[in-house]
């Protein structure tokens, strides 16, 4: 059937959408120019009668029953709409059931907005008890003040669940939308800070419980290197015992990385860069390209949020991989064989082949490239995170190996990475190139399903 309004066509509602875009865009906190943007009440009212509008509109279909096939149809055209590259990639997920709660999306934009200041805070809190106050009078009221005061000071936070467990209880399709429609403007408001509070309070436990599991790896693995010395000699087992101790700082230093505060910002940062278009985050990359004439950092920082980037999908199993990671006694030069096998193809061990998404091919592209012509990078950057983003049997984990290879036989003195005396494998023990070949083993034949596909 369609579009099934009686009062406003659809094409109104997308011309209407446009401009309801535009505010969004100001209570994000920026104008057009880029500049900060500073709200006033009334322009904080706007923005919230756009939202009642089209709360209104969908109200309607509801009660005219038309609200399936009118919502399945604008959906169309707003997947149309959003998917211009003209179109705020921060909105592009705008659809029918967006715009049934349209308010609660202008005060969460207002609230997100980065320029917040007091000023700005001042402003929607203005609005925002002024539209309800202009409300409780419209309904016949005397003291609107009063009965608004009294409205806040019964306001259960405990109602606030109630949409979200609407269909738990078995209210039909479309109740989260029947129940914002009955929430007033502070009530969305209040909503939107116990949910911020919640989610900064989960934010610094998350944080707390990363930290203290860290300095938890770190203590275990130094003090077992501190007393080993305490530790009686037993010829036969020493061998063991040193390699098991060297395995658990290694794993360690390894975890130290990937558990560390900096690399999960990185990490959070690099997936939000990388959900935009290639050509958008290749020219934010630019600017720090243009420091490779003086030093190498610029690339390092590009080549460490492309490699988060690529292990972005596989965070979780991998910091669980490695929590797990049991010690297993196999000789440095078994492991390189190993490695050297699976480049050729012909190691047991090697992964099933895997699909890249688009994203992580454009990702993996563009490091490819980049290192192409300075794969010494590679050396910069922490040895869990190389071995965890170079795919198997890729020609980055064929110049990987390559460079590993140099070590042993064409380095110059000043291009070794290590003090190991000899140029024989046998003849490095924990050192950074042993290092790096046991993170591409643990990744590459002990767990890889954990590796970049």
């Amino acid at each position: 059937m369609g579009w099934a309004h009686a009062a406003v066509a659809m094409e109104e509602v997308l011309g209407l959408v446009r401009g309801f875009v535009d505010v969004l865009v100001l209570a994000g906190g920026r104008t057009s120019s880029g500049a900060a943007a500073t709200w006033s009440s009334d322009e904080v009212k706007k923005a919230l009668r756009w939202a009642l509008f089209f709360e209104e509109v969908f109200k309607d279909l509801r009660v005219s029953g038309h609200y399936e096939d009118s919502a399945g149809e604008l959906d169309a055209a707003l997947v149309e709409l959003t998917s211009s590259p003209e179109f705020p990639k921060g909105l592009a997920v705008m659809r029918s059931k967006t715009l049934s709660t349209a308010r609660v999306l202008v005060i969460r934009h207002f609230l997100k907005a980065r320029a917040m200041c007091v000023e700005n805070l001042g402003a929607l809190l203005e609005a925002v008890v002024e539209m309800d106050i202009d409300v409780i009078c419209a309904s016949g009221v005397r003291n609107a003040c009063q009965e608004y005061a009294k409205s806040i000071l019964v306001m259960n936070s405990l109602s606030f669940t109630q949409s979200s467990n609407a269909r738990d209880v078995g209210l039909p399709a479309g109740s989260d939308e029947l129940y914002a429609e009955s929430m007033g403007h502070s009530q969305i408001l209040v909503k939107e800070f116990l949910e911020g509070l919640d989610s900064a309070s989960c934010s610094y436990l998350s944080e707390r419980g990363l930290g203290t599991l860290l300095n938890s790896v770190k203590k275990n693995s130094f003090d077992d290197a501190s007393n080993k010395l305490c530790t009686p000699a037993i010829p036969k087992t020493s061998r063991m015992v040193d390699e098991f101790l060297m395995w658990k700082q290694w794993r360690a230093k390894c975890l130290a990385y990937l558990l560390d505060d900096r690399t999960i910002r990185i990490m959070s940062g690099a997936s939000l860069i990388f959900k935009a278009p290639k050509e958008q985050w290749m020219k934010m990359f630019e600017p720090l390209k243009s420091f490779e004439e003086s030093s190498q950092n610029g690339l390092v920082e590009i080549m460490e949020l492309c490699f988060l980037g690529l292990i972005s999908r596989q965070w979780n199993p991998m910091i669980e991989g490695f929590m797990t990671h049991t010690f297993c006694l196999v000789p440095i030069s078994k492991q390189y064989a190993d490695l050297h096998q699976l480049l050729q193809g012909t190691s047991q061990d090697k992964c099933q082949d895997k699909l890249l998404d688009l994203q992580e091919e454009d990702i993996l592209e563009y490091a490819s490239q980049s290192l192409r012509s300075k794969p010494s990078i590679l050396w910069l950057l922490p040895p869990v995170l190389t071995a965890a983003a170079v795919p198997p049997r890729s020609t980055m984990f064929q110049t990987y190996l390559a460079q590993i290879d140099r070590q042993f036989h064409e380095a110059a003195p000043a291009d070794r990475k290590c003090c190991c005396r000899g140029d024989g494998i046998e003849q490095h023990h924990n050192c950074e190139i042993t290092e790096r070949i046991r993170c591409l083993y643990a990744f590459h034949i002990q767990q890889p399903h954990l590796t970049v596909p």
